[in-house]
């Protein structure tokens, strides 16, 4: 029963984020400009506080259905396991919806989308696939869904960082490591955010099985 209840969370979890990402994807990154803002802040990550609350408070509640002495040991180990799960799904889902919104922009089937995002991931950070994509959006904002504007997008970034050299004398290098160490950043305090609530939930869970 805890099992079916553990997977049960999981499953329920994962369905909000999805659902979430979906609706975002749909109704508020296709803004101009401020669509990618958010979409690089990952504002909708903030959702992880209300799925890890649910996912503690629910683990740590099952906890009582366990009627061996290592129960505590036993749903620690679950809670572990659950969240880099429920962390990584929806960055699966945002992978495939950038090739299906490629598949639809160039009119192209998805095995072929899924080729040019991956040469494009390739291209820019020698890394394709749903890590490759991962990686790249942990520096970069914009994600281009038509090959021109692939294209256009690295002819573009070559003139601005010349001239921002000899204007600034600060190499573009620079500016994209301090780039990546903001949204990295963003992204560890996100992660910050879901293991602490999902920890405290869990012992207040704990808590009330035990009264």
């Amino acid at each position: 029963m805890f099992v079916f209840c553990a997977v049960a969370i999981a499953i329920v979890a994962i369905a909000i984020k999805v659902l979430v990402l979906k609706l975002a994807h749909q109704l508020i990154y296709p803004i101009f400009m401020f669509g990618d803002l958010l979409r690089g802040l990952e504002i909708i990550d903030l959702l992880n506080i209300l799925v890890f609350a649910i996912v503690g408070m629910g683990l740590g509640l099952a906890t009582g259905l366990l009627p061996t002495q290592d129960a505590r040991k036993i749903s620690t180990v679950f809670l572990i396991i659950l969240i880099p799960i429920i962390l990584a799904v929806p960055q699966i889902v945002k992978y495939n919806l950038w090739v299906g919104d490629i598949a639809n922009d160039d009119k192209l089937a998805v095995p072929q989308a899924k080729t040019v995002a991956d040469s494009f991931l390739k291209r820019r950070i020698n890394q394709d696939g749903v890590f490759g994509f991962y990686l790249y959006t942990g520096q970069f904002p914009m994600v281009p869904t038509r090959q021109v504007q692939m294209q256009e997008l690295e002819r573009l970034e070559k003139q601005i960082n010349s001239k921002f050299v000899r204007v600034s004398g600060i190499p573009p290098t620079l500016i994209t490591i301090i780039m990546g160490i903001c949204f990295w950043g963003i992204r560890i305090f996100y992660f910050s955010i879901a293991v602490i609530t999902a920890i405290a939930h869990y012992r207040e869970g704990l808590r009330i099985v035990a009264k």
